[in-house]
């Protein structure tokens, strides 16, 4: 078998090592990419049938025809000494070198006699095994194919071949040099390595992968580029698949992504071994859903109570419109407020809305908040006339809004989340409804 130097071996093979704790070494080609365990016996026999090296290589792919050549021939000549098609023998008796190219059976040129019946009282064994010799000749091909696998005598491999026969042959290839295994002529399968991965980590950006591997060229001549990862200074052959699996398994970037997570920014934060602070959770969006305006009558006041003053505030009336539709607020919906000191309201509401379909919806709205201000501010904000003279951003109205209704037309309101901003503006009150996603 044409075996490349050494040089070359090693030239057409890229070496890295998989995981940081690997003791072996893997090695990758450069013609067609394939990665296997670094062995320069493999490695060769790799070269023989790759049919990218052999057409960058003619010098190599001379020397595997010129093998080839040999090969038949010798199996040329050992096709010599078994018997023809016609029944015409050769023999090498003493005294002569008489040849019989078969007359027909029981035919002889002379002097042959002797040996004649000397080879028809050979034992059985030998003539079988001379039989068994002329028919497990394996058909040899007479012009080399980078497509083919040639017979050069090491195991044609299954998983780069993807089968067991040469291509465009239709022959097998012959039980003497084909692994055995039991009663399965298939070689055994690769077991693959399990890649301890963190599921917990977000999805790398394509871009992020480029800018986490420095790219460079090993050896001057080389088509492939290599990367070194910036965070380990692991060198493998450039793959972005490749590049992207080990991010997720290199210390290093694993430690800069737990930096991102926002929770592990915090003034207080887990410990680094706790497994929540390895979570990136979905940042939830806003986004505005519907604006509400209530008309009330003016506010009644309780008097204090358990947890401070309290107040109610009726509702006469009002409309609505948003995203998924639009409509009124009907009347007799209900505000209780309580203040705390004099800078804090606590809101708790009732509404019930209705849609302006042909058959109309019922929806109830739910409004639970705070109405926080400068004591001057909440005072103002008391009096319908000086309250439309107060801007929207001198106080807070922050609340949450929840919807309920048995409409089937809009039941998924129902499992739906808001957080909403209001302000005052005489004897009305407007919301702006955000629906978190």
């Amino acid at each position: 078998m044409p075996r490349p130097i050494e040089a070359d071996v090693h030239s057409a093979f890229m070496e890295f090592r998989n995981a940081a704790d690997e003791k072996c070494m893997s090695v990758q080609c450069l013609f067609c990419h394939q990665v296997r365990a670094k062995n320069t016996t493999r490695q060769k026999q790799h070269l023989a049938q790759c049919t990218q090296y052999l057409a960058q290589h003619p010098e190599a792919a001379a020397a595997i025809k010129s093998s080839l050549e040999q090969h038949a021939q010798g199996h040329d000549g050992s096709a010599a000494h078994v018997s023809g098609g016609h029944g015409g023998v050769v023999s090498h008796g003493p005294g002569g070198h008489g040849h019989s190219h078969g007359h027909g059976p029981g035919q002889d040129t002379g002097g042959n006699n002797a040996n004649l019946n000397a080879g028809s009282q050979m034992p059985n064994q030998h003539s079988a095994t001379a039989h068994a010799g002329a028919t497990s000749v394996y058909p040899e091909p007479t012009s080399l194919d980078p497509h083919q696998h040639t017979n050069l005598g090491f195991t044609p491999n299954a998983r780069i071949n993807g089968t067991s026969t040469p291509h465009g042959t239709g022959t097998p290839i012959p039980q003497h040099i084909r692994p055995m295994s039991g009663a399965s002529s298939a070689p055994p399968a690769k077991r693959q390595k399990t890649k301890q991965t963190n599921p917990n980590l977000p999805e790398i950006p394509l871009a992020e992968v480029h800018a986490a591997f420095v790219e460079f060229q090993a050896k001057e001549g080389d088509k492939c580029l290599s990367a070194k990862c910036i965070y380990c200074n692991q060198v493998r052959a450039k793959n972005t698949s490749r590049q992207r699996e080990h991010l997720l398994q290199c210390p290093g970037y694993q430690a800069t992504m737990k930096d991102r997570i926002p929770a592990n920014n915090l003034l207080h934060h887990f410990d680094d071994d706790d497994v929540a602070a390895s979570l990136a959770l979905p940042t939830p969006t806003l986004e505005l859903d519907f604006r509400m305006s209530i008309r009330v009558k003016p506010k009644i006041n309780i008097g204090n109570g358990t947890y401070g003053r309290q107040s109610w505030i009726s509702c006469i009336g009002g409309q609505w419109a948003g995203r998924w539709g639009k409509g009124n607020v009907l009347a007799n919906g209900q505000d209780t407020q309580t203040s705390f000191k004099e800078t804090e309201t606590k809101i708790d509401a009732r509404y019930l809305i209705q849609t302006n379909d042909d058959h109309p919806a019922l929806i109830i709205c739910k409004v639970e908040g705070w109405w926080v201000g400068e004591k001057e501010i909440m005072e103002r904000l008391q009096d319908p006339v000086a309250a439309d003279n107060v801007a929207a951003n001198r106080y807070k109205l922050r609340v949450t809004l929840k919807l309920e209704t048995g409409d089937e037309r809009y039941e998924e309101l129902n499992s739906g989340v808001w957080v909403g901003s209001g302000c005052r503006r005489g004897a009305e009150i407007v919301y702006d409804a955000y629906r978190v996603n």
